[in-house]
């Protein structure tokens, strides 16, 4: 994953951790919460990292796709099955 245009700040914000991510282009920024995951009804993780899934499919295996995850001190994209609980990110234009 390219970061190279963002700065990433892992802060907390109304008492969640997560990165503050702010662009370098233009000031913008986002928060993303350490949400951790979903495994059936249990979640884990929450405060420690975050997995958020991305629209692109891993072309290897069509039921798999490309999600963003990070810890404290690391953020890279990498790919999970479809079936794991990752937090999806709205976006509206």
């Amino acid at each position: 994953m390219n970061t190279d245009n963002c700065n990433w700040q892992w802060t907390k914000e109304d008492g969640v951790y997560g990165y503050k991510v702010t662009s370098k282009k233009n000031g913008n920024s986002i928060f993303l919460p350490a949400a951790g995951d979903r495994e059936g009804t249990s979640l884990y993780n929450a405060g420690s990292y975050g997995h958020y899934w991305n629209s692109s499919p891993y072309l290897v295996h069509s039921d798999w796709v490309y999600n963003l995850y990070f810890v404290s001190n690391d953020s890279y994209r990498t790919y999970s099955h479809r079936v794991n609980g990752f937090t999806v990110r709205p976006v509206s234009e």
